[in-house]
């Protein structure tokens, strides 16, 4: 996705959560070749969607940087350090 790259993959673990389906790449049922095919086969012959879902993509990476993330967690242990528990609304 960081490279806009269009992502196609199985809904399961995190990935269901990372890639939108439709929207940044597509996620395909477990254990389904038809399905998988039939995905690459729409973005190979597409290119007005294989640019759109590679577009939305490295837009979707771009919150995933490390220096955002390393921020985001930071930000997390210093409200833990003043607050405990209850004040994180993680």
């Amino acid at each position: 996705m960081a490279t806009g790259t269009p992502v196609i993959a199985s809904a399961v673990g995190g990935l269901q959560y990372l890639i939108r389906d439709g929207e940044t790449g597509f996620l395909v049922p477990v254990r389904d070749p038809e399905a998988l095919a039939e995905r690459i086969r729409q973005i190979l012959t597409d290119p007005n969607l294989r640019d759109t879902l590679a577009q939305a993509a490295a837009n979707r990476a771009v919150q995933y940087d490390w220096a955002l993330v390393t921020d985001q967690v930071i930000d997390v242990f210093e409200r833990a350090a003043r607050g405990g528990r209850r004040r994180l609304n993680v």
